[in-house]
C-alpha cells in the first residue's frame, strides 16, 4: 500500500506545470485585456468614430470614408465635431481623387474654424473648398481661395510650397500657362533647395513650348546643362532634360534634327523598357521626324507603335488623339491631300471618348459609393457576429482563469507541504548526526558531517525565503560566539570543508591565482565546485541571479575561457599541471 507521499508529484513536474500554468494565465489575461478593448470599440459614439476617421484620413481615406458613412451629421451635437466631420468628408474625397461636387458645406466649416481661431483647420477647408470650386467649374474663384491662404501670415513656409504646388498642378491640368510660369517662379522665391530648384526651373520647359517661345526653353536647357548641380550623364534627370531639350529644338525645322538626334540617343540609353515607356518614346519621336522632314522615319514609328499593341485610347485619350493627328499630318505630307472626313472622325472620337470618359467617372463614383455601402453592412454585420463571439470568448476566459488559479494555489499549498517536510526532516537527521559522535573513524565522520552541513545550506538555498535565511545566518555562527551573522555562511569555516571534499580547490585556487580573483569571485567558484546552482549561490551570498550571470562572466573572461567551456574542468586541468609541474 503506497504512504501518502508516494501519491504526491515530483518536485520537477511541480515546477513545470506551475511554469506552463503562469505563462497560459498571462497569456489569458492579455487576450482578455484586448477583447475588453475591442469591444470597448465596437460601440464608440459618433464622436469617437469621427476622432478615428480624422486620424487615418490620410493614410487610409478609404477607412475614413467608410467610418463617416457610420455617423449621422445631423445628430453631432456640437459645431466643432460638425465642422471636422465636412472637413474630413472633404479630405477623404480630395485622396481617393473623387469630386467633390457634393461637399457643398464647406463654408460653414471654414466660417467655424475661423471664429474658433483654428487656422490650420481653416486653411484645409479653404484649400477643399477650392477642390470644390473647381468641380463646379469656378477655376477662377478656386485660384483666388487658394492665393489667400497663401498670403495669410500665419501660413509657414512649407504650407505655402504645398499650396504653391497644389496651384501650379491646377495650372497645367488648365493649360494656364501664364500662370504656371508665374507660379514656378514663386515657388523658386520661398525654396532654398538645389534640387527643388533644378527641379522647378525644368518645370518652365513645358509652358514655354506650349507658349511659343522655344528659344527661351533652349536657352533655359543650356543653363541648366551648365549648372555645376546638372544631373549626371545617364541619370533618369538627366535622359528627362534631354527629352524636353529635343522637344525645343524640334518646334523648329532648322533644329529638329539635332531633336531627332538626340531622341534617337534618349532611347537608346533608356532600353529595355514596358510598351507604355516606349509609346511615351515613340509618339514624341514621330512628331520630331515630320518637323525634321524624314517621312520615312516617321512613318516607321507609327509602325512601331502599332506593333506595341496598346489601345492608345484607352490608355491615354489624348496621346492617342494627338497620334491621330500626327498620322492626318504624315499623310498629307506625303499625298498632299488632307482628308476632311478623317478630322471629322478624329474630332467624333474624341467627343465620344469625353463623353464616355464622364459616363465612366459617374459610374465610377456611383459603384464606389455602393461598394462603400456594401462594405459599411458588411462591417456592421461583421460586429454583431464578433460581439456574441467576444461574449462566449469571455465566459470561457473566466472560466479558466478561475480553474487556472485554483490549480496554482493548490500545488503552491503543496510545495509548501513538501519543502517543510523535507527542510524538518533534514534537521531532525543533523541533530542526530551530532548527538551521536563516533570516535573510532573520525576521518569518516569529518567527512559525513562536512557533507550534511553543506546539505543544509543547499536545502534552505532551494527556497529563499526570508525564514531560511536567518536559519542560515545561525548554522554558520554555530561554535563562533564573536559572530556577527552577517553573513549566510561563515567562510573560514567553509573553504576547509571544500578542500577536503574536492582535494584542495580553494588552496589551489589562491595559489595558482593569488591576485586574479575578488572575494565574492573565490565564493561563488567554491560554491560553484560544491554543486550549488545559480539560484542557490544568489540566496547564499545575498545577490540577484543577474549578478551571479555578471560574475560568472567576468571569471571567464579572467580565465580566458569560452561561454560554452567548463570552467571547472578548465580549473581542474590547471591544478593537475601545476601538480604534475
Amino acid at each position: 500500500m503506497k504512504t501518502p507521499d508516494e501519491f504526491f508529484i515530483p518536485d520537477h513536474k511541480i515546477r513545470l506545470c506551475l511554469r506552463l500554468i503562469s505563462y497560459a494565465s498571462v497569456h489569458y489575461i492579455l487576450v482578455f485585456f484586448m477583447s475588453l478593448i475591442f469591444f470597448s470599440s465596437c460601440n464608440q459614439t459618433d464622436h469617437e468614430k469621427l476622432n478615428v476617421a480624422i486620424n487615418v484620413v490620410e493614410e487610409r481615406p478609404d477607412s475614413a470614408y467608410i467610418l463617416l458613412k457610420d455617423i449621422e451629421y445631423e445628430k453631432l451635437d456640437n459645431n466643432r465635431d460638425k465642422s471636422d466631420y465636412i472637413l474630413t468628408h472633404a479630405l477623404a474625397n480630395i485622396y481617393m481623387g473623387r469630386s467633390l461636387i457634393t461637399d457643398t458645406l464647406l463654408y460653414d466649416a471654414i466660417s467655424y474654424y475661423n471664429t474658433s481661431g483654428d487656422t490650420l483647420s481653416a486653411s484645409q477647408a479653404i484649400i477643399a473648398q477650392a477642390y470644390h470650386l473647381r468641380s463646379i467649374e469656378k477655376i477662377p474663384s478656386a485660384y483666388d481661395m487658394m492665393d489667400s491662404v497663401y498670403n495669410l501670415p500665419t501660413t509657414s513656409i512649407v504650407g505655402r510650397r504645398n499650396i504653391n504646388k497644389i496651384l501650379l498642378d491646377f495650372s497645367f491640368k488648365d493649360k494656364d500657362f501664364d500662370r504656371s510660369l508665374y507660379l514656378i517662379d514663386r515657388y523658386l522665391d520661398i525654396t532654398d533647395s538645389e534640387s527643388e530648384r533644378f527641379e522647378f526651373e525644368m518645370k518652365k520647359i513645358t509652358p514655354l513650348n506650349s507658349m511659343g517661345r522655344s528659344k527661351e526653353a533652349i536657352a533655359l536647357c543650356d543653363s541648366l546643362f551648365a549648372l555645376p548641380s546638372a544631373p549626371e550623364i545617364g541619370s533618369t534627370d538627366w535622359l528627362f532634360l534631354r527629352m524636353n531639350y529635343a522637344a525645343s529644338l524640334g518646334e523648329s525645322r532648322a533644329t529638329a534634327h539635332e531633336a531627332v538626334n538626340i531622341m534617337e540617343d534618349v532611347i537608346k540609353r533608356f532600353g529595355q523598357v514596358p510598351n507604355k515607356h516606349l509609346l511615351e518614346l515613340y509618339i514624341p519621336m514621330v512628331n520630331l521626324q515630320l518637323n525634321a522632314g524624314n517621312l520615312d522615319e516617321a512613318e516607321r514609328y507609327v509602325d512601331r507603335i502599332a506593333n506595341l499593341d496598346i489601345d492608345n485610347s484607352d490608355y491615354d485619350v489624348v496621346a492617342g488623339a494627338y497620334l491621330d493627328f500626327l498620322k492626318i499630318v504624315l499623310n498629307f505630307e506625303k499625298t498632299g491631300a488632307l482628308s476632311s472626313s478623317q478630322l471629322s472622325n478624329v474630332a467624333h472620337n474624341l467627343r465620344k471618348v469625353s463623353n464616355n470618359l464622364e459616363i465612366k467617372k459617374q459610374e465610377r463614383d456611383d459603384a464606389l459609393e455602393s461598394a462603400y455601402d456594401l462594405s459599411r453592412q458588411k462591417y456592421e454585420l461583421t460586429i454583431s457576429h464578433q460581439r456574441l463571439w467576444l461574449i462566449l470568448s469571455i465566459i470561457i476566459l473566466f472560466a479558466v482563469i478561475t480553474i487556472s488559479l485554483v490549480t496554482y494555489a493548490s500545488h503552491k499549498r503543496r510545495q509548501r507541504l513538501i519543502d517543510a517536510e523535507e527542510k524538518i526532516e533534514t534537521l531532525e537527521q543533523l541533530v542526530k548526526s551530532a548527538q551521536n559522535i563516533a570516535s573510532d573513524d573520525k576521518q569518516g565522520l569529518l567527512k559525513k558531517h562536512l557533507l550534511q552541513h553543506l546539505g543544509i545550506i543547499k536545502t534552505f538555498a532551494e527556497s529563499p525565503t526570508s525564514q531560511n535565511q536567518e536559519a542560515l545566518r545561525k548554522i554558520s555562527s554555530v561554535g563562533s560566539p564573536d559572530s556577527n551573522g552577517d553573513s549566510l555562511i561563515k567562510w573560514d569555516d567553509f573553504y576547509p570543508i571544500i578542500d577536503e571534499l574536492y582535494d584542495n580547490f580553494h588552496k589551489n585556487l589562491i595559489s595558482e591565482y593569488p591576485d586574479l580573483f575578488s572575494e565574492r569571485e573565490i565564493n561563488i567558484l567554491c560554491l560553484i565546485q560544491a554543486g550549488f546552482s545559480t539560484k542557490e549561490i544568489g540566496v547564499l551570498v545575498e545577490q540577484t541571479s543577474n549578478s551571479i550571470y555578471v560574475s560568472k562572466t567576468a571569471i571567464r573572461k579572467k580565465l580566458g575561457v569560452g561561454a560554452k567551456e567548463d570552467i571547472l574542468v578548465y580549473l581542474t586541468s590547471k591544478f593537475d599541471m601545476s601538480e604534475m609541474a
